[in-house]
C-alpha cells in the first residue's frame, strides 16, 4: 500500500492488528467450501522463494533489468506449470506504459505484469474470472551496504515496523538491549555488509503463492467451474501503477473479472514479528466494500481449514486516518466494481530493509495462507453465481480513493 505524504507517493505494505467473524459465517452461507484437491507444499514455497528473493534479483525495482528478469522467472515457471499466456500479444507479459523508475540505480527497461490464465471446466463460466495477485517489484539495491545483523538488532527494539517506524537514536536502555542481541548474533557469524533490499515478504510471498496455486491446480485436476487468473504486477511500490494499468487495460475483460484476492506481505506474523501476531494472525481490508456475499464466501471457506486465521476489520473502517483501503492493488480492481480483498500478515522491523530475506519467513503458516487463499478463490469460482454487489458500481474509476 502506499501513503500520500507532502505531495509524493510512498509504500507502505501492512495494516494493523485485525479481528475475525470466524465461524458465524457459515450461517450465512448457502455453499459448501470445498478445499483443493491438492495442498499447498511448504517446502515448494522455500525452494521458490529463494530463488526469486536471491541476492542475484538486486531487488527487483520496476523498469529495471532486474525486475526484468523477476518477471522472467515467473512466467517460466507458469510456463513450465501448463498455465496459458494472458498478456499481450499471446505471451505472458503487458508492458505498463512508458514508466520508467525515478532515482534507479541500474540499467532501465520495460516495465512488466505477467498475466496468466487458468481455464475453467465448465463451458459457460470458463469465461468469467476469479483474480489472485500479488507484486513482484521492491525496492532495489544501494551503494551505502549496511551491517545486516545490526541493522536487524537496532530494527528489533527501535524500528519494529522497519522503514514505517519513525527514525529515531536509541535510548540508553534500548541500546544495551540492541547490544545484547546483537552479541548473540555474533557468536552465530561475523559481521555481513548488505546493500540489497531482497524483498522476500515484500512481495516475493505473495509472487510465489501465485506460482504455487498455479502448481496445486494444475497437478490436482481439480480445476473450479470458472477460470483463475493470475495477475503479477509491477511497479506497486511506486504507487499501484502496475495494478491501475491491467485494470485500465485488462487482457480479458474487465467485467468479466467476479473476484479479485491480493496477497501482499503474507510470509509473516509470528508474536516475534507483529504485536499481538501469532499463528492465526490476518489482516484483512476491503472484503465486505462492495459484497458482504463475498465476504461471508471467503470467511466460510476459512472457517474450514484445520487452523483458521482470525480477521479484523478495524483499519478497514471508512474514513480511518490510516487509509489502508486505498494503499493495496486490490483497491485498482474495486474501483472497477469488483468485490476485491487485500490480505497480509503484517509489517516487521524487515520491511523496506536489506534484511527482508527468505531466511526469516515462517514457512508453514505461510503454506497455511497460502492453502485458504486457494481454497477461497476455488469457492468464488465454484459459486452457481458471482458475488452479488451491494452498493452501485461506481461511475468513474478515476476518481481519488476515499477510505
Amino acid at each position: 500500500m502506499y501513503d500520500k505524504l507532502d505531495g509524493r507517493f510512498r509504500m507502505r505494505h501492512s495494516l494493523r492488528i485485525l479481528l475475525s467473524l470466524g465461524l458465524a459465517a457459515c450461517t450465512r452461507v448457502q455453499l459448501s467450501p470445498a478445499p483443493a484437491a491438492a495442498g499447498v507444499n511448504a517446502q515448494e514455497l522455500e525452494q521458490r522463494l529463494t530463488a526469486f528473493a536471491h541476492d542475484s534479483m538486486m531487488g527487483r525495482r520496476a523498469g529495471t533489468v532486474w525486475n526484468v528478469k523477476a518477471t522472467d522467472y515467473i512466467a517460466a515457471q507458469f510456463q513450465s506449470l501448463g498455465v496459458q499466456p494472458a498478456g499481450e500479444g499471446g505471451g505472458f507479459f503487458q508492458i505498463v506504459g512508458d514508466f520508467r523508475p525515478s532515482d534507479a540505480n541500474s540499467p532501465t527497461a520495460p516495465a512488466r505484469n505477467v498475466v496468466g490464465i487458468i481455464p475453467g471446466r465448465d463451458p459457460v463460466l470458463r469465461g468469467e474470472y476469479v483474480a489472485i495477485t500479488a507484486h513482484n517489484d521492491h525496492i532495489g539495491f544501494t551503494h551505502h551496504p549496511v551491517d545486516h545483523d545490526s541493522l536487524r538488532a537496532f530494527n528489533a527494539v527501535v524500528r519494529p515496523l522497519g522503514a514505517d517506524s519513525p527514525p529515531r537514536p536509541a535510548t540508553s536502555a534500548e541500546a544495551g538491549r540492541v547490544v545484547r542481541i546483537l552479541d548473540s548474533l555474533r557468536k552465530l557469524h561475523p559481521p555481513r555488509l548488505d546493500s540489497i533490499n531482497n524483498g522476500a515478504d515484500d512481495d516475493g510471498t505473495g509472487t510465489i503463492a501465485l506460482i504455487e496455486i498455479a502448481r496445486v491446480l494444475m497437478r490436482s485436476g481439480g480445476r473450479p467451474k470458472r477460470s483463475i487468473l493470475l495477475v503479477s504486477h509491477t511497479a506497486e511500490e511506486e504507487g499501484l501503477l502496475g495494478s491501475g494499468w491491467y485494470t485500465d487495460h485488462s487482457t480479458v475483460p474487465i467485467d468479466s473479472i467476479v473476484a479479485e484476492f491480493d496477497a501482499d506481505m503474507i510470509g509473516r506474523g509470528a508474536a516475534t514479528d507483529v504485536r499481538a501476531g501469532g499463528p492465526t494472525y490476518l489482516e484483512v481490508v476491503g472484503l465486505r466494500r462492495l459484497s458482504k456475499e463475498f465476504g461471508d464466501w471467503v470467511e466460510a471457506a476459512n472457517a474450514r481449514q484445520p487452523l483458521p486465521f482470525v480477521f479484523n476489520y478495524e483499519y478497514d473502517a471508512p474514513g480511518h486516518p490510516d487509509q489502508y483501503y486505498c494503499r493495496a492493488d486490490h483497491y485498482s480492481y474495486a474501483r472497477y466494481g469488483i468485490p476485491s480483498v487485500s490480505l497480509s500478515r503484517g509489517e516487521h522491523r524487515d520491511y523496506h530493509q536489506v534484511t527482508d530475506e527468505s531466511q526469516y519467513i515462517d514457512y508453514p503458516d505461510y503454506a497455511r495462507l497460502t492453502q485458504m487463499v486457494l481454497d477461497a478463490a476455488v469457492f468464488v469460482a465454484n459459486a452457481d453465481h458471482r458475488p452479488r454487489l451491494d452498493v452501485p458500481k461506481p461511475a468513474d474509476p478515476h476518481v481519488p480513493c476515499r477510505q
